[in-house]
């Protein structure tokens, strides 16, 4: 079997918005004649676990693990442990400590805090590069210090083929701004990302605007694989919709980056002027929940009744949630960068066959999807005069997306491009 090296920071048990995409590839690499080693650190700093995520590693996938620090601990000792459980999660409202940790965060720490991992890991790999004869090697971020780590084995193994993959950009992520960067700061992500782009034989990312990007950047191989779902997940799933109910869901982190005011604003509106809509009303929020988020909802009067924060669930329990849901509530990043997010919930809400209510900025990727397929609805955190009216369509269940077309965006036929690719270079 040919032999492919992962470096990604995101690995089961530990949850985050970087898991699935690897853990998923990694599955299927081996129907291809490729062995996945997966390199990840023994130590996180994450807080959630997901054990039944370790059933879905291939028996063939070697993980290698390798201490990290990370200074988090450094902040704990001095500030207390209760501000660990939000890292990074940006509140609504940051006390002069919150701000001052932000900054040390986004000056001191370049690209992140994992940048202490970056040496030992190269000294680490070296020799099991060497060991295993592994002649291809993917580093995914964020964090980008995954990256770097792919530079240095590049360096010390010129002919070894490197594909940098990018589930967000780099320098041009809007939420850099929220870090205040002073101007060497941005000066020197900036390079450490062209450094990277320049030497990687691909770039890899998820979406055309990302992809544009990168181009403009001076990435001479930019290429693009979608996130997905995976058909495995819904061999047993069966859509149970209570009628007696209409029922709004939102599975995943909701900060206040992403909180739909408009939202709420006319779902509160709706309950007052139509007593069906009201009685059948409910909205489950499941994920970290941004407490600027609960406040707002707390005071309207109709829907601090009517929500239920379900906290963190594993991701089968989530798949359980989808077959009981009326309508997927999908929140995208309101920025620029945010144009080109493809939530990975995306893929996953089309596979559930259920509608889908999205918000985010205009003239987006994942706008065009979902009005190229008609699985939903897309507003913009504004909202317009068609969000009444498109919210009553859901609740009377005038649109059917059960019939949409989704099997581009298989994670089967998604790692058969990714082995296309591997291939190729």
């Amino acid at each position: 079997m040919k032999k492919v090296l992962i470096i990604t920071y995101y690995w089961p048990p530990y949850t985050g918005s970087g898991v699935q995409r690897w853990l998923k590839f990694s599955k299927y690499l081996p129907n291809h004649g490729w062995k996945p080693f997966v390199y990840t650190p023994e130590n996180p700093a994450i807080r959630t676990e997901d054990k039944d995520l370790l059933m879905e590693i291939d028996k063939s996938v070697e993980v290698w693990k390798n201490k990290i620090f990370e200074p988090y601990s450094l902040k704990e000792f001095f500030f207390g442990t209760n501000d660990s459980d939000n890292s990074g999660l940006l509140l609504h409202k940051q006390s002069l400590k919150d701000n001052f940790l932000t900054w040390i965060r986004g000056n001191l720490f370049i690209p992140d805090p994992k940048m202490f991992w970056i040496r030992p890991s190269i000294k680490f790999l070296k020799k099991k590069i060497r060991d295993e004869k592994i002649e291809y090697i993917i580093s995914t971020g964020p964090p980008h210090s995954m990256h770097l780590i792919g530079l240095g084995l590049k360096d010390l193994f010129p002919n070894i083929k490197w594909i940098a993959d990018f589930r967000d950009p780099w320098s041009n992520l809007d939420l850099l701004e929220n870090f205040r960067l002073t101007n060497y700061s941005k000066k020197r992500h900036q390079a450490l990302e062209n450094q990277v782009i320049e030497n990687a034989d691909v770039t890899l990312t998820v979406s055309e605007s990302w992809s544009d990007n990168f181009n403009i950047l001076g990435s001479k191989n930019t290429l693009i694989i979608t996130n997905g779902f995976d058909s495995n997940d819904f061999l047993n799933y069966n859509i149970d919709i209570n009628h007696d109910k209409f029922v709004i869901g939102h599975y995943g982190l909701l900060n206040n980056l992403r909180n739909p005011v408009r939202l709420w604003d006319m779902l509160e509106k709706l309950c007052v002027e139509n007593k069906l809509f009201r009685n059948k009303l409910e909205i489950r929020l499941a994920g970290i929940l941004d407490p600027s988020v609960k406040d707002y909802l707390d005071k309207l009067p109709y829907l601090k009744d009517r929500y239920n924060d379900l906290g963190f669930l594993c991701h089968k329990s989530i798949i359980e949630e989808y077959a009981n849901t009326s309508v997927l509530l999908l929140l995208v990043f309101n920025s620029n960068s945010g144009k080109g997010n493809y939530p990975g919930k995306l893929f996953e809400y089309m596979a559930a066959k259920r509608p889908i209510l999205a918000f985010g900025p205009e003239c987006s990727d994942t706008e065009k999807i979902i009005h190229s397929r008609s699985i939903g609805f897309f507003h913009t955190y504004e909202g317009d005069d068609l969000l009444k009216n498109n919210i009553l369509d859901l609740f009377h269940r005038k649109l059917d997306v059960s019939k949409s077309s989704i099997e581009d965006f298989d994670r089967k036929k998604l790692t058969q491009k990714l082995v296309d690719l591997l291939n190729s270079i």
